[in-house]
Protein backbone atom coordinates (compact mmCIF):
# COMPACT_ATOMS: atom_id res chain seq x y z
CA UNK A 1 0.00 0.00 0.00
CA UNK A 2 2.99 2.35 0.86
CA UNK A 3 4.36 2.10 -2.54
CA UNK A 4 1.03 2.49 -4.18
CA UNK A 5 0.67 5.54 -2.17
CA UNK A 6 3.96 6.42 -3.16
CA UNK A 7 3.66 6.14 -6.98
CA UNK A 8 0.72 7.72 -7.34
CA UNK A 9 2.44 10.56 -5.28
CA UNK A 10 5.56 10.93 -7.81
CA UNK A 11 2.57 10.62 -10.53
CA UNK A 12 0.72 13.41 -9.17
CA UNK A 13 4.67 15.84 -9.02
CA UNK A 14 5.20 14.70 -12.39
CA UNK A 15 1.78 15.70 -13.86
CA UNK A 16 2.07 18.58 -12.11
CA UNK A 17 5.33 20.39 -12.40
CA UNK A 18 5.36 19.65 -16.03
CA UNK A 19 2.14 21.50 -16.58
CA UNK A 20 3.82 24.68 -14.04
CA UNK A 21 6.80 24.26 -16.57
CA UNK A 22 4.04 25.01 -18.92
CA UNK A 23 2.41 28.31 -17.42
CA UNK A 24 5.46 29.22 -15.57
CA UNK A 25 6.06 33.00 -16.46
CA UNK A 26 10.13 33.05 -14.90
CA UNK A 27 12.48 31.30 -16.85
CA UNK A 28 14.69 29.87 -14.41
CA UNK A 29 11.35 28.78 -12.68
CA UNK A 30 10.62 26.72 -15.65
CA UNK A 31 14.17 25.20 -15.70
CA UNK A 32 13.57 24.16 -11.83
CA UNK A 33 10.13 22.94 -12.80
CA UNK A 34 11.01 20.60 -15.88
CA UNK A 35 14.26 18.99 -13.55
CA UNK A 36 11.60 17.87 -10.67
CA UNK A 37 9.37 16.71 -13.44
CA UNK A 38 11.92 14.73 -14.85
CA UNK A 39 13.33 13.75 -10.74
CA UNK A 40 9.73 12.64 -9.96
CA UNK A 41 9.69 10.33 -13.66
CA UNK A 42 12.82 8.18 -12.39
CA UNK A 43 11.16 8.33 -8.78
CA UNK A 44 8.07 6.63 -10.03
CA UNK A 45 10.21 4.43 -12.33
CA UNK A 46 12.40 3.03 -9.29
CA UNK A 47 9.17 2.48 -7.20
CA UNK A 48 7.49 0.75 -9.94
CA UNK A 49 10.46 -1.52 -10.44
CA UNK A 50 10.54 -2.41 -5.92
CA UNK A 51 6.91 -2.60 -6.34
CA UNK A 52 6.70 -5.01 -9.17
CA UNK A 53 9.90 -7.22 -7.15
CA UNK A 54 7.39 -7.71 -4.25
CA UNK A 55 4.55 -8.52 -6.21
CA UNK A 56 6.13 -10.95 -8.29
CA UNK A 57 8.59 -12.85 -5.50
CA UNK A 58 7.85 -10.91 -2.47
CA UNK A 59 11.62 -9.74 -1.69
CA UNK A 60 13.18 -5.80 -2.19
CA UNK A 61 15.67 -5.99 -5.26
CA UNK A 62 18.87 -4.17 -5.23
CA UNK A 63 18.80 -0.91 -7.21
CA UNK A 64 22.56 -0.03 -8.41
CA UNK A 65 21.33 3.46 -9.20
CA UNK A 66 20.96 4.11 -5.70
CA UNK A 67 23.73 5.72 -2.87
CA UNK A 68 23.12 5.21 0.47
CA UNK A 69 22.23 9.13 1.82
CA UNK A 70 22.50 10.81 5.21
CA UNK A 71 18.86 11.62 5.61
CA UNK A 72 17.60 12.57 9.75
CA UNK A 73 14.58 10.34 9.71
CA UNK A 74 13.53 12.16 12.71
CA UNK A 75 13.29 15.50 11.49
CA UNK A 76 10.64 17.06 9.76
CA UNK A 77 10.95 18.68 6.43
CA UNK A 78 8.83 21.94 6.97
CA UNK A 79 8.34 23.85 10.30
CA UNK A 80 5.01 21.99 12.51
CA UNK A 81 3.13 25.37 11.50
CA UNK A 82 2.95 25.24 8.21
CA UNK A 83 0.05 28.08 8.24
CA UNK A 84 3.06 30.48 9.14
CA UNK A 85 3.90 30.39 5.41
CA UNK A 86 0.31 31.10 4.35
CA UNK A 87 0.10 33.91 6.70
CA UNK A 88 3.94 35.40 5.87
CA UNK A 89 3.00 35.89 2.09
CA UNK A 90 0.12 37.26 -0.34
CA UNK A 91 -0.27 35.82 -3.67
CA UNK A 92 1.45 37.44 -6.41
CA UNK A 93 1.29 35.25 -9.37
CA UNK A 94 0.62 31.54 -10.57
CA UNK A 95 4.19 31.15 -10.16
CA UNK A 96 3.38 31.61 -6.18
CA UNK A 97 0.70 29.14 -6.73
CA UNK A 98 3.15 26.73 -8.06
CA UNK A 99 5.68 27.18 -5.76
CA UNK A 100 3.40 26.53 -2.86
CA UNK A 101 1.92 23.61 -4.19
CA UNK A 102 5.26 22.04 -5.21
CA UNK A 103 6.54 22.52 -1.84
CA UNK A 104 3.21 20.56 -0.12
CA UNK A 105 3.57 17.68 -3.07
CA UNK A 106 7.20 17.39 -1.78
CA UNK A 107 6.50 17.51 1.91
CA UNK A 108 4.14 14.57 1.55
CA UNK A 109 6.49 12.78 0.00
CA UNK A 110 9.15 13.07 2.04
CA UNK A 111 7.01 12.34 5.00
CA UNK A 112 6.04 9.11 3.39
CA UNK A 113 9.27 8.38 2.70
CA UNK A 114 10.96 9.58 5.62
CA UNK A 115 8.31 7.56 8.27
CA UNK A 116 8.41 4.46 5.52
CA UNK A 117 12.54 4.21 6.00
CA UNK A 118 11.95 4.58 9.89
CA UNK A 119 9.72 1.07 10.33
CA UNK A 120 12.08 -0.72 8.28
CA UNK A 121 15.62 -2.82 9.04
CA UNK A 122 18.34 -2.09 7.12
CA UNK A 123 17.64 -3.60 3.36
CA UNK A 124 17.29 -2.23 0.09
CA UNK A 125 13.63 -1.13 0.67
CA UNK A 126 14.83 1.12 3.69
CA UNK A 127 17.62 2.12 1.41
CA UNK A 128 15.01 3.12 -1.74
CA UNK A 129 13.10 4.67 0.84
CA UNK A 130 16.38 6.75 2.59
CA UNK A 131 17.48 7.82 -0.77
CA UNK A 132 13.91 9.11 -1.97
CA UNK A 133 13.25 11.22 1.34
CA UNK A 134 16.88 12.73 0.71
CA UNK A 135 15.48 13.44 -3.04
CA UNK A 136 12.40 14.82 -1.55
CA UNK A 137 14.29 16.84 0.58
CA UNK A 138 16.93 18.52 -2.27
CA UNK A 139 13.46 19.31 -3.87
CA UNK A 140 12.12 21.12 -1.25
CA UNK A 141 15.41 23.16 -0.74
CA UNK A 142 15.34 24.12 -3.78
CA UNK A 143 11.69 25.11 -4.28
CA UNK A 144 12.16 27.15 -1.05
CA UNK A 145 15.15 29.04 -2.64
CA UNK A 146 13.27 30.08 -5.81
CA UNK A 147 10.41 30.53 -3.72
CA UNK A 148 12.88 33.35 -1.65
CA UNK A 149 14.17 34.55 -5.00
CA UNK A 150 11.24 35.50 -6.32
CA UNK A 151 9.24 36.40 -3.23
CA UNK A 152 11.92 37.17 -0.12
CA UNK A 153 12.43 35.08 2.46
CA UNK A 154 9.76 33.87 4.68
CA UNK A 155 10.09 34.35 8.39
CA UNK A 156 9.26 31.60 10.13
CA UNK A 157 7.56 32.05 14.21
CA UNK A 158 8.04 29.24 16.02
Amino acid sequence: AILEQAQDLEQKGHRFYLKAAQTAVDEKGKEMFTTLAEDEEKHYDLIKRQHASLTSSGKWTSSPGIKPVNVDLGRELFPANREDLEKTVTKKSSDWDALLFGLDIEIKSYDLYRQSASQMEESPGRQMFEFLAGQEQSHFNMLMMRYDSLFGPVSWRY
